[in-house]
């Protein structure tokens, strides 16, 4: 065994250091006289005691379990600054004996002010990253893809796969299923992550601006341009990614220029007298299928190939029903922060209704149905009066849409009936119970029988004019004798 005075005669003298040792029982066997100046603890306080009942953040217990060092750990006690290392001492038979520990206390103030230094920079960093991704990088993830099914794994796949590399990507599928989010994945795990990703949507530009949108212009190109000129999407795009919604509506005049910049990778830009070299990754969708297009003759083959070179097809809501419940989870949290509500969920029989739909409008349809709802919702779950212009359009579409079971009950249905008849005669009637008898085709016993089982005799039940004279209504209760 190590013999604890060798440690005093050895480190006593060492400036700045206080050192203490450990039976295997984590009890103070030796204290250095540095050890009062770190604790505020004198050697005749501690010797015996268990060190985590003098220091409770000590890492002392974790080496005499693991019998492994732990080295460095920085440590304030009594506003001191310290790093604290700590030894295992072994035994003759290998076994965990106690601990040698040591505390760097004098010097300290450099190695702060340094490590101070160094985090804030960090931060900064940090900080500066962010905001560039924020402001010029993609803004979601692969996490923002929503889903545990089949199709949305499988989808999850592609797009790591995809992003590994920098052909184009062209991304097909119907409208509101996403294409725009899985570009921005693609973006977000790529190498050129930390560049611009430049987002474009095709059919919002007027065609006769388009080629000057797209390369830009030299100064003085034409009339009304920039003196100082344009710069071009495709060179903001400049070792990034560039995104070209709704690609299958460029124009015939400007898709061979998207053709040359795909095979050269380079632009020119309108009025300029040389091609400027871009390194961009063009990630391409369409909300319709481009290979039709190639056969109609609405747009060159040869470009829908340069662009097709990876081709991923985001899957309609229809195909991955099961994933309603995760979505609309999802939307109703975000949901709640973007309106300030406290929204708790959705009733189990409004969530089948969810799921028998074929939701033609996508995963925006059903955004669009639960802010619509979370509007009208009365109480913290949303219930399925809430969704009536959903249940709307799901009936238009020809869907059975279950009303309720009360709205099912014949006899309820046939009781409700009767008494609107039974009211509506008795309108028509002036009041006049003889003569509601008579258009109803019962006698006047009968009606007397209807009146008391639909509480109809009350005041204010029968909307009928109510004559009066002196004040006095001529009428019983809102009715009148024949």
């Amino acid at each position: 065994m190590v013999n604890n005075l060798a440690y005093d005669d050895a480190m006593e003298f060492i400036n700045g250091l206080a050192m203490a040792v450990l039976d295997k029982n984590g009890n103070y066997t030796f204290v250095s006289e540095g050890w009062e100046k770190y604790t505020g603890f004198r050697a005749e306080e501690v010797l015996g005691r268990r060190v985590w009942d003098v220091i409770p953040e000590t890492f002392a217990g974790e080496v005499l379990r693991t019998g492994k060092p732990v080295v460095g750990k920085p440590v304030w006690r009594r506003n001191v600054p310290a790093f604290t290392t700590y030894f295992p001492r072994f035994a003759d038979d290998g076994s965990v004996d106690g601990v040698f520990l040591y505390v760097i206390v004098n010097g300290m103030s450099d190695a702060r002010q340094l490590t101070d230094q160094i985090n804030a920079l960090s931060s900064e960093l940090e900080y500066y990253k962010h905001e560039l991704s924020r402001e010029r990088g993609a803004k979601y993830g692969l996490d923002s893809i929503i889903g545990t099914s089949d199709a949305i794994l499988g989808l999850k796949e592609k797009i790591a796969q995809a992003a590994r590399f920098s052909s184009t990507v062209l991304i097909e599928g119907e409208t509101g299923c996403g294409k725009e989010l899985i570009a921005h994945a693609i973006h977000a795990l790529s190498p050129r992550k930390m560049c611009n990703f430049v987002r474009v949507n095709c059919s919002a530009i007027p065609a006769d601006l388009m080629e000057s949108e797209f390369f830009g212009y030299a100064a003085g190109a034409f009339t009304g341009a920039s003196r100082n000129g344009k710069t071009g999407r495709f060179a903001i795009a400049d070792g990034g990614s560039i995104f070209l919604d709704e690609i299958n509506l460029l124009t015939p005049a400007l898709q061979p220029k998207f053709l040359r910049v795909l095979q050269e990778m380079e632009i020119d830009p309108v009025g300029g007298d040389k091609s400027v070299p871009v390194d961009v990754r063009v990630i391409a969708a369409s909300s319709v299928p481009l290979e039709q297009l190639v056969e109609a003759g609405q747009f060159r083959s040869d470009l829908y190939f340069r662009l097709s070179i990876i081709k991923i097809t985001a899957p309609p809501l229809r195909e991955h029903l099961e994933d309603i419940p995760i979505l609309v989870e999802h939307l109703i949290k975000n949901l709640n922060f973007k309106l300030g509500m406290a929204i708790e969920g959705i009733a189990p029989s409004m969530m089948e209704l969810l799921l028998q739909y074929d939701w033609p409008g996508n995963i925006r349809e059903l955004r669009n149905a639960v802010e619509s709802a979370m509007n009208m919702a009365e109480s913290p779950v949303l219930q399925e009066k809430d969704f009536n212009q959903l249940i709307l359009r799901m009936r238009a579409r020809g869907r059975c849409v279950p009303r309720g079971q009360s709205y099912y009950n014949l006899k309820s249905a046939r009781n409700n009936l009767e008494r609107e008849l039974v009211r509506d005669a008795l309108c028509a009637a002036g009041g006049n119970r003889v003569k509601a008898a008579a258009l109803l085709g019962i006698s006047r016993n009968v009606l007397y029988e209807k009146l008391e089982r639909y509480n109809l005799k009350e005041p204010g039940v029968v909307y009928g004019r109510v004559a009066r004279r002196g004040g006095r209504s001529l009428w019983k209760d809102g009715l009148r004798e024949g």
